[in-house]
């Protein structure tokens, strides 16, 4: 059985955004992602700034034990603090000669 579940979801968002079923913070937040989605050059720079600067916060211990935003993650586990670079720069760093 093949149930169409992508094609759904974005159909039951896009109601409730429509119908403004959803919080401010929400809408904001998803008008926030696609603005950088349609700009590259922004969404890279949107996510290496916070990985720069959390590579550097947890530097001395390796983790962190509470994040403003994670608190969800955090007060289950210890969140890992990122080596540095974004998965595409580090990326592109080892690929090259």
């Amino acid at each position: 059985m093949r149930i169409p579940l992508p094609r759904m979801l974005r159909s039951w968002r896009k109601k409730q955004f429509e119908q403004e079923k959803t919080s401010f913070v929400s809408r904001t937040a998803l008008k926030a992602w696609a603005a950088l989605a349609r700009r590259p050059w922004l969404y890279r720079l949107a996510v290496a700034a916070p990985i720069a600067v959390l590579a550097v916060l947890g530097r001395e211990k390796g983790r962190f034990r509470w994040l403003p935003l994670g608190g969800g993650w955090t007060s289950h586990r210890d969140m890992p603090a990122p080596e540095g670079g974004t998965f595409i720069s580090r990326w592109h760093k080892e690929r090259q000669p």
